[in-house]
C-alpha cells in the first residue's frame, strides 16, 4: 500500500500529539481571553510556536544538519529526494495551519462574550498583528533547531531561548498598540502584510535549507 511521505516520516503518536496540542491551545485561548483579556493572545503567540517546534524533534529535527548521516534508506532510493521534499512541504503547511487554528479559541471567546462589533473588530486587528509574529518565530526557530538539534536537551534549549525573545518582542509590541484598534486599521493591515511577507521568506529559507542539508549529508556518505 502506498504511503504518503508525511505519514512515512511521522508516527501515529506524533500526529496524536499534534492534534492534542492544537486542542490545548484552542482551550487556552478561549479561557485566556475570558479571564485576562487581549493579553491572552500573547500567551498563544509565544506558546504555540514553542510547542510546535518542540514536537518537531520527534519527526524532522536535525534534518538540516551536515553532521549526522541519517535516512540512508530513503536517500538510496531514486525518488528519495522528492519523497523527502513532499514530506517537508506537507509538514510546513500543517504547522502553519495549526498555528492559525490555535487562535480559534480566542476568536470564539470574542464572538460569544463580546457582542460589541467594535470590540470584535479590534480583536481581529490584533490577531492580524500577532499571527504573523507567531509564524515568523516558528520558522526562525525551526531553521535553528533543524540545523543543529541532535538531542532533546538541545531542542528544548533552542525553543526556550527563541520563545523568550519572542515573548519580550510581543510584550513590547503590545505596549505600542493603541487602546482603540479601529483607529489602527490600516497600520494593522500593513504590519500584517510586512511580517507575513517575512514569514513566507523564512518558510522558503527553512525548506531550502532542510533540502540542502539533506543532500549535503547524503553526498558526504
Amino acid at each position: 500500500m502506498k504511503k504518503s511521505p508525511y505519514l512515512a516520516f511521522t508516527s501515529l503518536m506524533y500526529q496524536i500529539i499534534q492534534v492534542v496540542t492544537l486542542l490545548f491551545f484552542i482551550g487556552i485561548g478561549f479561557l485566556a481571553d475570558i479571564y485576562i483579556g487581549s493579553a491572552g493572545i500573547v500567551v498563544i503567540s509565544a506558546g504555540a510556536p514553542l510547542i510546535t517546534v518542540f514536537t518537531d524533534y520527534f519527526a524532522f529535527s536535525g534534518t538540516s544538519t551536515r553532521k549526522v548521516k541519517s535516512m540512508q534508506f530513503v536517500k538510496s532510493s531514486f525518488k528519495g529526494l522528492d519523497f523527502f521534499k513532499n514530506a517537508l512541504k506537507t509538514d510546513l503547511l500543517l504547522k502553519h495551519l495549526c498555528l492559525i487554528f490555535s487562535y480559534l479559541g480566542y476568536i470564539l471567546a470574542e464572538i460569544i462574550y463580546f457582542i460589541d462589533s467594535e470590540t470584535l473588530i479590534s480583536s481581529l486587528l490584533i490577531l492580524l498583528i500577532y499571527l504573523p509574529i507567531s509564524q515568523l518565530t516558528m520558522n526562525v526557530t525551526l531553521i535553528i533547531s533543524r540545523r543543529i538539534s541532535l538531542t532533546l536537551a538541545v531542542q528544548i534549549a533552542i525553543c526556550y531561548i527563541c520563545s523568550m525573545i519572542s515573548t519580550v518582542f510581543l510584550l513590547m509590541y503590545s505596549f505600542l498598540l493603541p487602546e482603540n484598534m479601529s483607529d489602527y486599521t490600516m497600520p494593522s493591515i500593513i504590519s500584517f502584510a510586512v511580517i507575513e511577507a517575512l514569514s513566507i521568506i523564512t518558510a522558503i529559507i527553512l525548506y531550502k535549507d532542510c533540502v540542502k542539508g539533506y543532500v549535503s549529508s547524503f553526498s558526504d556518505t
